[in-house]
């Protein structure tokens, strides 16, 4: 007995002492979980001697490696994960320091993949969701990024952090109350933006710029008031503040102090309210009516419009499955299509048509589920002939049996993909409807002014009261695309007139497949690259006019750089030696044949073809 007494109570006294004088390993688990990495990685590794780390306990090792990557150290912890620990013995904690790995090796897809998986909704890791938010919006996956996000926002001691990320995901999602409701309460938190990626600056300005997209001078004034170091850019979106509030000495006064900025950020979007194309045609009434009969003002239909629009005059087969047909009916007030599946017949009201009616038209519908769906069949005007052929793109075709009523459409935010290129404003034609509802540019035809001038409203004020500075240089408070230099006068051309990834095209302009593309083929060609910034798109196009179709017109442009006498004032290049004088086109910008959009493209990667191909002159039927 008093044997047992004894050995009791050393037993206590062990277990005590342990309490006070823990093992190197629960020294390096508090280390680590203080974010003492350099401490954790000596206990660890004087605890895990070479001679018997293999036989250790596997969470020293886990512990071990999660240490080795937090230090940077990748290669010596993955040869522990793949040594000692399997897949499915990974914890978020792993998975997060595996994919922070991928991103260090430049492998950003794949992390982003692994911490997608990685998230489940009771997974409570707010690092992963940190870096998913951010990696996200990097990547342009901006649903899963601002879902992320919120996500942070609403972990206890991450809260803010998550706050200022969503507010800066919403400002590239065009969502200014969303930004408006996001910063106001991470600034309240944390005035000086300590758990915050970027300077509590950067937050005070990017917060102003959207209240003043809100029409919401008085409160940007505010929130600029606490920015007290001199910043130029503070200065000018002042001016905007105090011209909302019509409070125009002050306007003047900050305008003057702000300097070159808006002289320097002239195609920077004025953050203003959206007034509508209407709005603009009083006092651009010329310029208005010449756009109005552009494609880009009639490439998006809607509503009643859609009444007027090619229609099928019998059932057509589908592309990939000739046992279902097609049909697009009117019915009533509204166009349907009617899809024979030969076990059922879908009934889909069509929402919206992409294109022209005289070239190439898509229409989309929404499934039961409300998804967006492109309708499988497209109308195509081409020379003397017009039909119903397979809708080109990714949506013409597809394994899919699902997919046969209409494939469905990629959507971000609650908006359509193929809204971006054809509407003034997207994020107008949001589902749900965007908070505040739609602006005035909902109301615009298609591609509106403000689509590549920015919004209105401020500019309308500036008109008014005759905006100017101290030195009477006259403010118009509205983007100028052409007084911009080269290529950045480019910016909205480029956007939507590049189909694919620009990386993936830049690693092969000349494929065929991309003459869809000129925003990048030509950025890429020699004629941009070698111009010293004085090329653009609006070197040979009016954006307020159509495209003219007449092959001397652009052959003068060429010459007016290559040309064989030297009298003209623009910069010299080398002179063809195959033709010096004409048809500079038919050699350097042939017409590639694009059977899917039954109709022959430009192809502006300008360069010396070495092999003959299919070509069009400019002003051929057909181009």
């Amino acid at each position: 007995m008093v044997m047992l007494a004894t050995s009791a109570t050393g037993a206590v006294a062990w277990a005590l002492w342990r309490g006070t004088h823990p093992d190197l390993a629960t020294l390096a688990r508090r280390a680590y979980d203080r974010a003492d990495w350099s401490r954790a990685e000596v206990l660890l590794r004087s605890e895990l001697r070479p001679d018997r780390i293999w036989s250790a306990d596997r969470d020293e090792v886990r512990l071990y490696a999660r240490t080795l990557t937090r230090l940077g150290r990748d290669a010596a912890a993955k040869t522990l994960y793949d040594g000692r620990l399997a897949s499915t013995e990974m914890e978020p904690e792993d998975l997060f320091l595996k994919g922070l790995t991928l991103t260090r090796e430049g492998k950003l897809e794949a992390a982003f993949k692994l911490w997608g998986r990685s998230m489940a909704p009771d997974v409570d890791h707010p690092e992963m969701l940190d870096h998913y938010a951010r990696l996200g919006a990097r990547l342009q996956q901006f649903d899963l990024a601002l879902e992320a996000a919120r996500r942070l926002s609403q972990m206890p001691g991450w809260e803010t952090r998550g706050r200022f990320i969503l507010g800066s995901i919403s400002e590239i999602l065009d969502d200014p109350p969303g930004v408006v409701e996001a910063l106001t309460e991470a600034l309240r938190r944390d005035p000086e933006a300590r758990g915050a990626p970027f300077d509590p600056t950067h937050y005070r300005k990017l917060l102003a710029r959207n209240l003043l997209r809100l029409d919401r001078g008085a409160e940007a004034g505010k929130t600029l008031n606490a920015i007290t170091m001199a910043d130029t850019e503070a200065d000018w979106l002042r001016s905007r503040a105090y011209l909302q509030q019509g409070q125009m000495v002050e306007a003047t006064s900050a305008l003057t102090r702000s300097g070159s900025y808006g002289s320097e950020h002239r195609i920077t979007p004025e953050p203003a309210a959206y007034i509508g194309e209407s709005a603009c045609v009083p006092c651009h009434r010329d310029v208005t009516r010449h756009y109005e009969t552009t494609r880009h003002a009639r490439t998006f239909t809607r509503g009643a419009g859609l009444l007027d629009l090619p229609r099928t005059d019998r059932p057509v087969p589908d592309p990939d499955d000739p046992k279902v047909h097609h049909e697009v009916v009117r019915e009533g007030d509204r166009v349907e299509v009617k899809t024979n599946l030969g076990d059922r017949v879908s009934r889909m009201v069509v929402e919206y048509a992409f294109g022209l009616p005289d070239h190439y038209l898509t229409m989309t519908t929404r499934d039961d589920h409300r998804h967006y769906r492109a309708l499988r069949i497209s109308h195509y005007k081409e020379r003397n002939t017009s039909g119903w052929g397979a809708t080109a793109g990714d949506v013409g075709h597809s394994n899919n049996p699902d997919d046969r009523i209409g494939q469905k459409i990629d959507v971000r935010d609650g908006v359509m993909r193929c809204l971006y290129c054809h509407v003034t404003r997207s994020r107008d034609f949001r589902d749900p409807a965007p908070a505040g509802g739609p602006s005035a540019s909902a109301s615009d035809r298609s591609i509106g002014c403000e689509r590549c001038h920015g919004p209105g409203g401020n500019h309308l004020r500036a008109i008014d009261h005759d905006f100017q500075d101290a030195k009477g240089s006259f403010d118009y408070a509205i983007s100028s695309v052409p007084a911009s230099a080269g290529m950045a006068a480019s910016g909205s051309c480029i956007e939507c007139h590049t189909v694919g990834l620009p990386h993936e095209i830049a690693r092969n302009p000349d494929d065929p497949r991309y003459v869809r593309s000129p925003g990048a083929t030509f950025s890429a060609s020699r004629c941009v690259t070698e111009s010293n910034g004085a090329m653009s798109c609006l070197t040979c196009h009016d954006p307020h006019g159509e495209a003219n179709h007449s092959a001397a017109f652009y052959e003068a442009k060429c010459l007016n750089c290559h040309a064989a006498s030297t009298q003209s004032s623009a910069p010299k290049a080398a002179r063809c030696p195959v033709n010096p004088v004409k048809n500079c086109l038919d050699c350097h910008m042939p017409k590639i044949p694009r059977p899917e959009l039954h109709s022959k493209l430009t192809d502006h990667f300008i360069r010396i073809h070495r092999e003959p191909s299919s070509r069009t002159r400019i002003g051929e039927p057909g181009s």
